[in-house]
Order: C-alpha cells, then structure tokens, then sequence
C-alpha cells in the first residue's frame, strides 16, 4: 500500500456525516479521493461519482471511474441508511431497500474494486453499527443488515489475508448527523422514548461527532495499522 499523499481512495456516503468527514480527511493527507453518493456535496477538493451502492450495475460503473489510476488504495465503506419501527411495521421493501445499502452495496462494491484493490494491496474498511453487535429494539432489519456486515468483514480478512489485504470494521453508536436526529424524532413520538434516553445515558460524552470515526478509519487506512486485520471497532462510546 502507498503511504498517505499518494493513495487513490474511495469513499460511499461522502456527501454528508461519517462519509463526508472522512473524505475530508483524506484529501487534506493529499490522497485522491473519490466520493460515491446519490447526492453531489461531496467537499471541495473531491471526485465525485454519483452512485446508488443498492444498484450493482451503478456500482460497476462507480469503480471504473474511481479505478482509472489502476489501483484503489482504500476503500471505505460508509453509506448506509438506518430504519427503526416495530416489527409489524417493517415491509418487504423496507427490508430489501436496507438490506441493499447496507449490505449488498458494500459486498458488491469489494467485489467490483477488489482487482484494483489487489494491484496495490490495498485494504478495506466497512462502517457498520452498534445495532450490528448488540440487541437493539425496533430496529430489525437494520440489525439484521448491520450484523451481516460485521461478519462479512471477519469472513473476507481471512479470505484476504494471505493477499495482504486488510479488511476491518468500526461499528459506531450514536453519531451526531442528520440521519440520527430524524431516528431519535421518530423514537420519541412513535415507539419509546425510553430509548432514545437509554442511547444517550450510555453517551457520557454526547453524540460521536463524524471525524471522530473518520480519523479511526484513516489510522485503519495507515501503515501504522499494518498488523491490523479482521478487527470490529466498537466506537460507540461504551453502549455495547
């Protein structure tokens, strides 16, 4: 892997929170950086390719324009949408629009990136969720999905590793961006305040902000994390 200012690295979810935080970070080491959303407000200084992570063609289509350099460096995967509602609730769209963003994009997008990925030893880094690694209520389908990228994770360090590429996860708690106000409004006036209260009381410091789990995904990134494989990060301030 190339050391920092001279990486191509691609970044899901960089036009707002975690995604948009650590695409800023590794465009201020100097890094080529590559920012796939739905939306264009990826920061200044950022390629952006618009991409929908649920849509495997769109995804191919993504990784050729990030791979026109013929190595990808780092792939971070961040985008990923939440859904909280009591189980009756959930319908089978709701299920396979997040099972699509938050796991089969990030499967589909290693797959495709992965030759590039090779050419350079690169690594891999996976946004996951607290919701992956502890039982949370009314959140299902995100645990499910969530969860299935945790393990993911493991099974591809072990597939990878004897490649030298490295695969690793941060599983966040309660991140302060927009996504998360909207979860906790609906917490409140549809299912249980009492748990929007319990996530905060398990935040001694208040919300994570998003450069704090950007600049965990660029130590992930550094030659400093070398020996660092298969790891699941739990950045969530002691709620799992």
């Amino acid at each position: 892997m190339n050391e920092p200012g001279n990486r191509v690295v691609v970044v899901t979810g960089a036009a707002s929170g975690i995604g948009h935080a650590t695409a800023e970070l590794f465009r201020d080491l100097g890094d080529t950086v590559f920012g796939l959303d739905i939306n264009p407000t990826v920061p200044d200084g950022v390629t952006y390719v618009p991409c929908n992570i649920g849509d495997t063609a769109a995804v191919e289509s993504a990784i050729e324009v990030c791979a026109v350099h013929g190595r990808i460096d780092m792939l971070a995967n961040v985008a990923g949408i939440v859904q909280f509602g009591r189980i009756e609730t959930v319908t089978e769209e709701e299920w396979d629009r997040v099972h699509a963003v938050d796991l089969k994009g990030p499967f589909f997008l290693i797959q495709a990136a992965l030759p590039h990925i090779r050419a350079c030893s690169g690594t891999i880094v996976n946004v996951s969720s607290v919701a992956g690694n502890v039982a949370q209520p009314y959140a299902t389908a995100y645990a499910a999905a969530k969860g299935g990228l945790t393990q993911l994770t493991k099974a591809l360090a072990l597939e990878l590793s004897p490649e030298g590429i490295r695969v690793n996860a941060i599983c966040p708690g309660t991140v302060d961006t927009p996504i998360v106000e909207q979860v906790f409004h609906k917490l409140t006036d549809d299912l249980d305040s009492r748990v929007a209260d319990r996530l905060m009381m398990m935040l001694p410091g208040g919300a994570i902000k998003p450069a704090e789990i950007g600049e965990t995904i660029v130590w992930l990134a550094s030659p400093a994390a070398r020996m660092v494989t298969g790891a699941v990060i739990a950045h969530d301030g002691g709620m799992s």
